[in-house]
């Protein structure tokens, strides 16, 4: 049956008329056309697509040049501190007290102002904090840099020890940022007052000017027993040095703590006046300070020379007036009938 209706001849074969295949091809054509929708229009980009790249780059460029000009404005020209004696003042500086006080070298210093050893060997000395007569006035007299550079902004806090044995003095202080000569810079005339002021102290306290350390110190106490030796301020205060050197290292930044330490100068013992150059008179008491950072590191050298007062002149004439009479009357002692018998 399949053979038959392979081979069949075409005249038997089902005929379709053109017209037929005509309508049925446009049919075809209208319903895919009608099936497949035109496509809709692309909506233009955002005004942030379009300039992606250049907004990203504006905003880098304007949060760091924000950035950058903030820092190097606070840099060269810092907000102003506040005044002295301001609540916002006394904010700041029992905060630097408190910060002071726990400082590692403030706290040696201070063991050592108990004074264990000298006290179990019943010995007087050593180191004393010298503190001002009271808690509102500065130290030493009111002409110094503590009283006119007060304050967080200043010479707002420092504690000052005094070895009354080896007669040298170590003083924890801090510079403020109103004492900047260049943009966080501490200036060099600062320093220099500040290292002569410190040997000044030193010079009062070591040759006991105006009887500094009369009823000055207080006696030491064991541990758990009292506060560490403590002494008052003294008033006097030497003249202008005669001699002063000062050797800058290294920049010595403000709003830090530093070290000040001083001790007498004693001539290396090899050395004689004469062979000092240049050549410097021998009258006056000498004293080397150095300002360091709280790691050893020397910032500023300094040595200066001040001349012995009158009353340490007297002291001496009067020690040279009695060891005459005494090698007078030992003398008379001695040889009398030689000593009798030269006169005549």
């Amino acid at each position: 049956m399949s053979t038959f209706w392979a081979v069949r001849p075409r005249a038997v074969r089902l005929h379709l008329s053109d017209r037929y295949w005509y309508l049925r091809r446009c049919t075809s054509t209208i319903a895919d056309v009608s099936k497949t929708s035109p496509p809709s229009p692309r909506a233009p980009p955002s005004f942030f697509k379009r300039n992606r790249g250049s907004i990203i780059w504006s905003s880098l460029a304007l949060t760091f040049g924000l950035i950058g000009g903030n820092l190097v404005a606070h840099t060269m020209a810092p907000p102003a501190m506040p005044d002295p004696d301001s609540y916002e003042d006394k904010i700041l500086m029992a905060d630097l007290n408190k910060e002071i006080d726990n400082e590692f070298k403030v706290q040696i210093l201070r063991g050592k102002c108990l004074g264990v050893a000298r006290q179990l060997k019943g010995e007087e000395g050593g180191w004393v904090e010298v503190i001002p007569p009271s808690a509102e006035e500065p130290m030493l007299h009111p002409d110094n840099l503590m009283s006119n550079f007060r304050g967080a902004k200043g010479l707002g806090v420092e504690r000052v020890f005094f070895d009354r044995t080896e007669k040298r003095l170590v003083a924890v202080i801090r510079f403020g940022p109103s004492l900047c000569g260049w943009p966080g810079v501490t200036h060099g005339g600062m320093l220099a007052t500040e290292l002569v002021e410190k040997m000044a102290l030193t010079a009062t306290l070591a040759e006991n000017r105006g009887g500094a350390l009369s009823e000055a110190a207080i006696p030491q106490r064991m541990p758990g027993t009292g506060t560490h030796a403590k002494m008052l301020a003294p008033t006097t205060y030497p003249d202008e040095p005669t001699h002063l050197s000062v050797s800058y290292v290294k920049p010595t930044y403000a709003n830090n703590f530093y070290v000040v330490r001083v001790t007498p100068y004693y001539a290396p013992p090899d050395q004689s006046s004469r062979d000092i150059v240049p050549s410097e008179p021998s009258v006056g008491h000498e004293y080397v300070a150095t300002l360091e950072t709280m790691d050893g590191q020397i910032c500023v050298k300094a040595k200066a020379r001040f001349n012995p007062t009158k009353s340490f002149e007297r002291v001496e004439g009067r020690i040279k007036e009695v060891a005459r009479t005494n090698y007078t009357e030992f003398k008379d002692w001695l040889w009398p009938s030689r000593q009798k018998s030269t006169r005549i």
